[in-house]
């Protein structure tokens, strides 16, 4: 009985030994006078593992994100072309429409310049009546002395007008005769012109009535 009590007693003292020295192992180990690790490898403090922050890309996310922005890039500059060509196009309508409102402002002047002609030919033609119906009711020979001075298409016309005058009154015209009264150079040169109307732009005699507010004056 003895026996077991010292035997039980000795294995609890070499326990308290073994406590104690673990006890002070790990203090000295503590304020770093010793290294645990050097002399119980098994202690080494393996380096923890990182866990993956969810929050950070993978590679293969970083990959789509370079697609992506290189799909952005390709995007602005398509965008670029498009609103170059949009400029570009807006200018050459800018152009067609500086153009058409030329166009339309040379119309409109052509227009009023044919209305304007029309006017003064209606006007011409309505003195011409007036002048044809004087001469052919003047004598003969006063009649040439006024005409002589004027121009020679003006002639022409008041020599037509008569004709035209006469036939519509069923009388024989004078014209023929009024010709003769002149001088001999003029007549040749009025007839010409009477049988080609091209030659009516070929500069002649005296003033147009066209320049006057009333008709020619016989002196």
């Amino acid at each position: 009985m003895t026996s077991l009590s010292d035997n039980a007693r000795s294995f609890f003292l070499i326990l308290l030994i073994f406590f104690l020295v673990a006890i002070g192992f790990f203090i000295f180990d503590y304020f770093q006078v010793i290294n645990a690790e050097d002399y119980f490898p098994f202690l080494k403090r393996q380096p923890s593992l990182v866990n993956q922050d969810l929050l950070s890309p993978t590679e293969l996310e970083k990959l789509e994100i370079q697609k992506a922005k290189e799909r952005l890039i390709e995007d602005m500059e398509e965008l670029n072309r498009m609103k170059a060509e949009l400029e570009s196009a807006k200018s050459s309508l800018a152009t067609d429409k500086e153009r058409l409102e030329e166009l339309k402002e040379g119309i409109q002047r052509k227009e009023k310049e044919m209305a304007d002609r029309a006017k003064k030919e209606s006007a011409r033609q309505e003195k011409i009546k007036v002048l044809a119906n004087k001469v052919a009711n003047m004598p003969p020979e006063s009649a040439r002395d006024m005409l002589i001075n004027w121009p020679d298409y003006d002639i022409i016309d008041v020599f037509e007008q008569m004709d035209r005058d006469a036939e519509e009154e069923g009388r024989p015209t004078i014209t023929t005769y009024l010709l003769t009264l002149f001088p001999a150079e003029r007549r040749s040169v009025i007839s010409n012109k009477w049988l080609d109307a091209g030659a009516r732009q070929v500069p002649s005699y005296g003033k147009s009535i066209d320049d006057d507010a009333d008709e020619p004056k016989s002196e």
